[in-house]
């Protein structure tokens, strides 16, 4: 029964502080040594031993290559004396070995093997522990010839070199060992100060913000990470003291939110009891305080009970419901239209808000009717008529009018763009357009193709309507093509001389003053001709005016298949025309003069009664600067008369 509480009291035991000098083993510190001293030391060791291993091994083989250089040298000083058998000379420079410890003796042979001379210790004195290298000992002859005179044997040892070693090596073991040390007490000193003291201080402030409830911040100040890290712990306390604050406040702003919005909030639980709702819920309901409503049952202010269960039935499937409508009856009796929207809550309550829209019902009720009128309007109309996106022109909707004038389907015409329709060009179209702006007529003349291709004339009727938060264009189509034919024909009546095609008078002076007018406005040269057929009368008085008709009607032809689109060709009078040759100089019309005249005479004219040659006179005026289009012709005029008098078939120029 006491276990739990001897547990507690050994934490507090090692919570409480240690005297001076006394390490804690539950300290980072502590961990910290007995975590990294045995891997540090074994390390080392590790090291140590394989930097002797290499050291030692690098000793050895010094000290063979300076035994190997020492006998190579002095077998070339024993050659020559032992050539001279100068012992005592020989023995001097064996003596030489004891410049280096290493070497402990030195034997000479002769050619024969046998022992010649000896320094030193000897194989047989330390049998086994000696090292021994050979070298030849011979001399060059002057003629390049060898003569071998013996050998040199050097015995040497590791021993003096090994021993000095492992001196160096226990030393350095030894500064090793010492440095660590010093440097784990400075480590675990500045552990201390710059570790152990600010976590005590963060520890510290934690604790008291447990006892306490109180956020407490750490009271330490550095600029390393420890120090970043009790700052960032101090931030994140100031942080959380902000959002309490903040939630505090935004509680506040919520409950605000709650009982002042516009649209009723509310909470009930399955069986139709209200847990909370605000004052909307009341005012929608017909109560006087949100107190009454909690205190109500919202089965009874269904209309239709049936509406509750359907209601659950699509919380308990979807978890949610959105913008279902139904009927309640408030606490007056009166009935209104709700809109309810909300979600199940964990805990199977019902957390919604309503909207009063029984106005909105209303209005959409209203709406439906105009709708439905306008939409027998359109469809029942005898018109053609259609509705179009502006932005793209696409097809949006057209009444069976339409279909049956155009021969497509319904679906047909709304898959299609207004464009299909309109067969006239964009320059064609644009130039409506302007001429619908200038006129400021209502309608735009186009031409329509339908299903067979036929081309029909067309005035659209159009303007913008709101379709819902649509903008589309309304087209109404009315076919004008007989209309149009009347007039070409009229217009054709009123400008064309009806006998040879060519302009009448009125169209010839019509035509000629704007040609000069843009003529003085451009700078541009304009020159007007006159004809005359020679003995036309003649003709006439001879075979008939059927005949001469035919005359007319042929040289009018052959002139206008001559002469230019912009020129302008017409019949003044009789058998007078003139010509208006627009942009043409006087040398350029004198040209065109010339070789009208020589078509004429050139190519008699087929008739009933035979092949007739008309020829004309030709009289050419150009335009000057003062000049009208009557001062233009009379001058043309007195041309043609002086062509005449100089016998006719022949062109003057005035």
């Amino acid at each position: 029964m006491n276990a739990p509480q001897d547990k507690q009291a050994a934490k507090a035991a090692d919570k409480s502080p240690k005297p001076p000098g006394v390490i804690n083993p539950r300290s980072l510190i502590f961990k910290f040594l007995v975590r990294i001293l045995p891997p540090l030391l074994v390390g080392i060791l590790l090291f140590m031993l394989v930097l002797a291993h290499f050291a030692r091994r690098d000793i050895m083989d010094k000290i063979d290559t300076d035994v190997g250089i020492f006998a190579t040298a002095t077998t070339r000083v024993l050659d020559g004396l032992f050539w001279s058998y100068q012992t005592e000379e020989m023995v001097s420079a064996l003596a030489t070995i004891s410049s280096n410890p290493a070497m402990l003796g030195a034997e000479i042979y002769d050619q024969d093997g046998e022992l010649f001379l000896s320094y030193g210790i000897t194989p047989e004195d330390l049998a086994g522990r000696l090292k021994t290298q050979w070298r030849d000992i011979y001399r060059r002859m002057p003629d390049g010839s060898r003569v071998d005179m013996g050998r040199l044997a050097i015995h040497y040892t590791y021993t003096f070199a090994e021993k000095r070693f492992r001196q160096e090596f226990l030393w350095r073991i030894i500064q090793f060992l010492l440095i660590i040390s010093v440097t784990l007490t400075g480590a675990a000193y500045a552990f201390s100060r710059t570790v152990s003291r600010p976590l005590k201080a963060l520890l510290t402030a934690i604790h008291t913000t447990g006892e306490t409830g109180r956020w407490t911040e750490a009271d330490w100040q550095s600029d390393d990470e420890i120090g970043e890290v009790i700052n960032a712990h101090n931030d994140m306390l100031r942080h959380i003291a902000r959002k309490e604050a903040a939630l505090a406040d935004s509680e506040k702003r919520y409950r605000q939110l709650f009982e002042n919005a516009l649209v009723g909030i509310y909470l009930v639980r399955p069986d139709g009891r209200a847990i909370e709702a605000n004052k909307t819920v009341a005012d929608i309901l017909g109560f006087d305080s949100t107190d009454q409503v909690s205190k109500i049952n919202v089965l009874n202010h269904y209309v239709a009970p049936g509406e509750r269960d359907m209601l659950w039935d699509i919380l308990n499937k979807n978890g949610k419901v959105s913008r279902y409508r139904i009927q309640m009856r408030r606490l007056d009796g009166t009935v209104i239209w709700v809109e309810l929207s909300g979600r199940l809550t964990p805990d199977r309550t019902f957390n919604g808000i309503v909207q009063d829209i029984t106005e909105q019902v209303e209005a959409e009720r209203a709406m439906e009717e105009r709708d439905e009128l306008h939409r027998a309007f359109f469809e029942e109309n005898k018109a053609v008529m259609l509705l179009h996106d502006p932005l793209d022109s696409t097809i949006q909707f057209v009444n069976p009018a339409a279909c049956q004038y155009y021969g497509y389907t319904n679906e047909e015409m709304t898959s299609m763009t207004i464009r299909q329709l309109d067969c006239m060009t964009d320059e064609e179209l644009y130039r409506e357009l302007k001429e619908a702006a200038e006129e400021r007529r209502g309608y735009f003349k186009q031409v329509h193709t339908l299903r067979d291709d036929t081309r029909r004339d067309v005035e659209v009727f159009t303007g913008p309507v709101s379709l819902g938060h649509r903008q589309l264009h309304y087209s109404i189509v009315h076919d004008v093509t007989e209309k149009r034919r009347l007039e070409a024909r009229l217009q054709r009546m009123a400008t064309r001389d009806q006998l040879t095609g060519a302009h009448n008078r009125h169209a010839f002076f019509q035509r000629a003053k704007n040609e000069l007018a843009r003529a003085k406005r451009f700078a541009h040269p304009l020159s007007v001709l006159m004809f005359d057929l020679d003995h036309f009368k003649e003709v006439n008085d001879s075979h008939g005016h059927a005949i001469g008709d035919e005359v007319l009607r042929t040289f009018a032809l052959r002139c206008r298949a001559e002469f230019r689109q912009n020129d302008v060709f017409a019949r003044m009078g009789g058998e007078e025309f003139a010509a208006l040759l627009v942009e043409t100089s006087a040398e350029q019309a004198v040209e065109a003069a010339e070789r009208f005249r020589s078509v004429a005479a050139s190519r008699p004219i087929p008739t009933d009664v035979g092949d007739l040659t008309v020829t004309v006179s030709i009289g050419v005026a150009s335009l000057d600067d003062e000049d009208s289009i009557n001062d233009l012709l009379k001058r043309a005029d007195e041309a043609l008369y002086k062509a005449k008098q100089a016998g006719r078939n022949s062109m003057v120029r005035l």
